[in-house]
């Protein structure tokens, strides 16, 4: 009897009535719950922003008709408070700090070699970038004969450059950006904010969440349980593969990220898909090409879980490396990705494993809407990036593209003698998830985010390069024979 009535509910969950009201409801719930918590992250996360000012940015721009210094005592430490800074930066000799106090914005400069203030809270003289998403931003303070003049740029390019008496005694390009966030009349002052423009900001926050998680559940509702867990009976090949992706990819692009020429935003874009593996379209691409089956679904589902552990080790190593506030806490990265990857994944495999009818019907039009949200994000993506992402200059695409191709060989070799494994380890390892990095990004650089378009401007073009790079070596693959010994 129970069987019976175990068949009757499976086929009432397999009606076409049932399918669209389970994708309606679950829509809706997702929706407004990712509305609500974009909200309360927003609030959170952008304390300074315009929205939550209630000081007009045109006020904030007006600064003394005099700028002066006040008393500098030697040997006084510098004031690295974070509460208003605009932009703090740091060489082996200067630290800088670009601030606002009441309605005026000033700068600090501390000389770390004689720790001394040298510049303390002088008026700066703001010239606003003409256009915010490229150009950079100016400010000059002057004291007596001498004129201190600092640049910050979208793409996180910071100089201080000294003048005295009309004749540049010091300029200095490579600096250590810590903070550039967006201040009200000190570094966000050439754009008034859009309610409009906000609003449909937040809406393609929502709805790439929902495509990142729609991607995972139209993944995971092929796979069963003895499917996902059919890497964890070859530990050989487990341990080979969580150190190809793992760790193997951390470390070449913590080193490749030291490569000079590369700018912040850039080694922060780096950094956080050297940080984001599994990404959604892994498995489809693997099995294209006659991937292992049981390989591809175990080996992603494996890395997507043991990721609530892995990015948020990884930023913290990171954060070594990048300006120690870059990242949220460990606790909060491993909440977003337990929402947007574990979740879907863990809906999609109870529903293969317990309802395979529902299962099999889910499959074709899950996918399909799953890609169609996807190639929809990716035309708004590249329509408002690709002319940054041509622009990146020759250092970003030498960077990415070397460490693509070490990715790929590396997963290829420590994917054994079997080609349908290889493939499969080289896709996984090269190719990260820029949907979830993008998420990341979007959410965890809270002192950081007048650089967060060139961060993921960054993460788009490594997406991209990532994706070129692995097709020779998918031709190559096709030409290989079929052959094979047990690794």
């Amino acid at each position: 009897m129970f069987l019976f009535k175990f068949d009757g509910i499976s086929k009432k969950l397999s009606s076409k009535s049932f399918k669209i009201t389970f994708f309606a409801v679950l829509t809706l719930i997702l929706a407004v719950t990712l509305h609500s918590l974009t909200r309360a992250s927003f609030a959170i996360i952008n304390p300074n922003s315009v929205i939550n000012q209630s000081i007009p940015p045109q006020e904030l721009i007006a600064q003394s008709p005099t700028a002066t210094s006040e008393e500098i005592s030697p040997k006084t430490p510098p004031n690295i408070a974070t509460e208003n800074t605009a932009l703090l930066f740091e060489n082996d000799r200067y630290a800088v700090r670009v601030f606002r106090e009441k309605n005026k914005a000033y700068l600090n400069v501390y000389d770390q070699g004689n720790k001394t203030v040298i510049v303390k809270k002088v008026a700066v003289a703001i010239t606003p970038a003409k256009n915010p998403s490229k150009d950079p931003i100016k400010y000059i303070a002057t004291v007596g004969n001498q004129q201190y003049i600092v640049i910050i740029s979208p793409s996180g390019t910071s100089e201080l450059t000294i003048i005295k008496a009309g004749t540049v005694i010091y300029r200095n390009g490579t600096n250590t950006v810590e903070i550039a966030q967006k201040i009200p009349g000190v570094s966000d002052q050439a754009v008034l904010v859009n309610p409009t423009v906000a609003l449909i900001k937040t809406l393609f926050i929502n709805y790439a969440k929902l495509t990142l998680f729609a991607l995972m559940f139209s993944m995971a509702i092929r796979w069963t349980f003895q499917d996902v867990i059919w890497l964890w009976q070859k530990p050989a090949l487990l341990l080979r593969s969580l150190f190809s992706v793992l760790i193997i990819v951390p470390v070449l692009g913590v080193l490749i990220a030291l490569m000079p020429g590369l700018t912040v935003a850039q080694r922060i874009g780096i950094g956080a898909m050297i940080a984001c593996p599994g990404a959604p379209m892994i498995p489809f691409k693997s099995l294209k090409v006659g991937g292992e089956p049981k390989f591809v679904a175990s080996l992603q589902f494996t890395v997507c879980i043991l990721a609530i552990f892995s990015i948020p080790l990884t930023a913290f190593i990171l954060a070594q490396f990048y300006p120690n506030e870059a990242w949220l806490s460990p606790q909060d990265i491993a909440q977003q990705i337990l929402f947007s990857q574990v979740l879907p994944m863990g809906i999609g495999v109870l529903i293969g494993q317990y309802l395979p009818t529902l299962a099999n019907d889910l499959v074709e039009p899950a996918t399909k809407i799953a890609k169609l949200m996807l190639l929809l994000a990716v035309i708004i993506i590249l329509s408002l990036s690709l002319e940054k992402v041509l622009n990146a200059g020759f250092s970003a695409y030498l960077a990415i593209g070397l460490l693509s191709i070490a990715s790929l060989v590396c997963g290829h070799i420590l994917g054994g003698k079997k080609p349908e494994n290889q493939t499969v380890l080289a896709y996984a390892t090269a190719t990260r998830n820029a949907g979830l990095a993008i998420l990341l990004v979007s959410v965890n650089f809270p002192k950081l985010d007048f650089i967060e378009r060139g961060i993921i401007n960054t993460v788009i073009t490594y997406a991209i390069i990532a994706g070129v790079v692995s097709i020779p070596y998918t031709a190559w693959h096709k030409r290989q024979p079929t052959n094979s010994t047990t690794f």
